[in-house]
């Protein structure tokens, strides 16, 4: 039996109300299907929470591969693919991109789970790639492309239109971040929504990451820096795992 889009399940869902195990445990399907797929070779190029459906025992599969291609041929198809507020800005701008733009993808999904929210509610699917892509977050900027969608779609001539229009104090945008996320977890998805595809990291280091914190959850830890004497080898290596920074860990002799 399925519920249904993981989408169709968030908007059922009071907005930051999923319990961070219910987090994790959906956040590890999704990144071990992905995980699977570039292992084999495979970019998605459309993860988002409609792309991914959840069934009755609350697990999630990755689906409708229209877009996927393999890595190797990705590079010879043109335009951009995908859906805007889920596109990595390498994508939506037609430049050269990798498997990583599935690793953004990956961090807006996660940042879903955080909320249950929309990304970009309040922008156009068109405004929100160009905040995303081309450092606009300012109202005029985004009142002038509302009258122009057209023009984005013309090969994103609109970035040439508006070069001398921005402001300088504008910043790559990203859906915000809740006060009550968990600074692991916050640290995680900047790291997968970078603007720079090299700083994100591969499925590999999400799903050991993604597990570490779940080990954290079960054993009752939090998922903050640690500090301390610990005297079980077994707990260091968990405390380790929950460490969203690089730190180090006293050891009791």
């Amino acid at each position: 039996m399925s519920q249904g889009t993981l989408r169709m399940y968030l908007n059922k869902k009071e907005p930051y109300s999923l319990s961070t195990e219910t987090i994790l445990r959906l956040a590890l399907d999704i990144s071990r299907g992905m995980e699977y797929l570039h292992s084999q070779g495979v970019i998605h190029r459309d993860l988002k929470s409609n792309n991914l459906l959840l069934n009755d025992e609350m697990r999630v599969k990755v689906a409708d591969f229209g877009t996927s291609c393999l890595e190797t041929q990705c590079l010879e198809t043109k335009g951009n693919m995908g859906t805007y507020r889920w596109m990595a800005p390498e994508m939506i701008k037609e430049k050269p991109y990798t498997r990583k733009v599935d690793v953004y993808s990956f961090g807006i999904v996660l940042w879903e789970l955080m909320t249950a929210l929309l990304p970009f509610q309040g922008m156009t699917p068109v405004q929100a790639a160009f905040a995303v892509a081309e450092k606009i977050t300012c109202a005029k900027s985004l009142s002038f492309l509302k009258d122009n969608d057209r023009l984005f779609r013309e090969k994103f001539s609109i970035c040439r239109l508006l070069d001398n229009r921005l402001d300088s104090q504008c910043k790559n945008e990203r859906p915000p971040l809740p006060e009550s996320c968990q600074p692991a977890l916050a640290h995680l998805i900047k790291r997968c929504w970078a603007a720079n595809p090299a700083k994100r990291p591969d499925f590999s280091d999400i799903v050991s990451t993604l597990e570490k914190y779940d080990e954290c959850v079960k054993e009752g830890l939090p998922l903050t820096s640690h500090s301390g004497l610990v005297s079980r080898n077994v707990i260091l290596e968990r405390l380790k795992g929950c460490v969203s920074m690089s730190s180090s860990i006293p050891v009791q002799a």
